[in-house]
């Protein structure tokens, strides 16, 4: 099994030239238009299995689609209701069934498990790789959801502005992206950078880190490893490296309240895009200076437990600071949400401190 992922008109492009191949079937896809959904899904079936036929050599026009249906879920009763009687998971399922039932040796699918539910989803994705594997058959897909990627024994490939960007195991393109797609899916940042004479450096950046490689290198940045802070002179910063950067770009990830960074002078900063609240309630990279990074991204910060993801205490009559707020990653920015999203706009200038310790870099090669 072959997973593709990457922008939907790439990767649709690459599943049709696949499928124009000998014993090939066909992505199964259903028709558009007004009148399109009150075609009876028997119809639907015979038309698509006449079409496998035609490509794949197999007799699949004279198959009886009853077995492949049961195997994914659904009564043959099924074949007498109309198309748009079916919701999103039974059309998933008759999607798989239709292409399964073709009978060809390899079997082409764009973005198959799409539209089902999560709760779902999984278990239709298992059951189609237990199939075959069962019975030996080859799938070429495309989907750019990375669980989905799980069942890609022969690897995923990356595809990019119709240019193959990577190829190999899921861990391989997720770990050290070289493409937009897998980076964002990943939860990093990647950038083109150098390593020579022991340090690492990323364009013209005074940001820079040790390391044993030499060459050209990608390099990564997850979107936790960064501090932000309003103040220049904040005492949360450590390093001697830290740059101005202008908000460019503000959106919702998930739980995340997300901001898209330009430096302003290039010599010293990098482009970033980095977390700056997490409203499931993960605490802040650091929490004032005594707190240091221990993870290199998304997924280690995403780990970390802290007292300082507790719920906003209200300011008292004494002197004492008040508490950082619930899901802030950057104190610097506001001691809470309201505080954050009222200071932090699109124009809004900041400070930024890179953990050099998260960058990772590999060869390019």
């Amino acid at each position: 099994m072959l997973g593709l992922m990457g922008s939907p008109d790439s990767t649709t492009s690459v599943v049709l030239s696949a499928a124009a191949l000998p014993h090939v079937a066909p992505p199964p896809r259903f028709p558009t238009g007004r009148r399109s959904g009150r075609l009876r899904v028997r119809s639907w079936m015979k038309s698509y299995l006449r079409e496998a036929d035609a490509g794949s050599g197999e007799a699949a026009s004279a198959a009886d689609p009853s077995a492949a249906l049961t195997s994914f879920g659904l009564r043959p009763e099924i074949l007498r209701h109309r198309l748009e009687d079916l919701d999103a998971t039974d059309r998933a399922r008759l999607a798989l069934a239709a292409a399964w039932a073709s009978g060809a040796k390899w079997l082409t699918l764009i973005d198959p498990f799409g539209s089902v539910p999560g709760h779902l989803r999984t278990g239709l994705r298992s059951r189609f790789a237990e199939l075959v594997v069962q019975e030996g058959r080859g799938v070429v897909f495309s989907s750019n959801s990375l669980t989905d990627h799980t069942i890609a024994e022969a690897g995923v490939a990356d595809i990019e502005k119709d240019q193959l960007v990577a190829l190999g195991s899921l861990e391989q393109i997720v770990t050290e992206p070289r493409g937009s797609l897998p980076a964002e899916l990943s939860g990093v940042n990647v950038y083109s950078g150098l390593a020579r004479k022991g340090w690492l450096s990323i364009g013209h950046s005074a940001v820079r880190a040790r390391t044993e490689l030499d060459g050209k290198v990608f390099v990564t940045l997850g979107w936790r490893a960064a501090l932000l802070s309003l103040d220049e002179h904040d005492p949360a910063f450590t390093s001697a490296t830290v740059f101005e950067a202008i908000v460019t770009g503000l959106r919702d990830r998930g739980s995340c309240l997300q901001a898209k960074l330009s430096p302003v002078d290039t010599e010293m900063g990098l482009a970033l895009d980095v977390d700056l609240a997490d409203l499931a309630g993960v605490p802040s990279w650091r929490t004032g200076s005594a707190v240091e990074s221990t993870g290199s991204g998304a997924a280690a910060d995403s780990a970390e437990t802290s007292t300082a993801a507790a719920s906003h205490t209200a300011e008292s009559d004494t002197d004492e600071e008040p508490a950082i707020g619930f899901g802030v990653l950057h104190p610097g920015l506001g001691a809470t949400i309201t505080e954050l999203r009222a200071n932090v706009r699109v124009g809004t200038h900041v400070f930024v401190e890179v953990d050099t310790s998260a960058l990772h870099a590999y060869p390019v090669e």
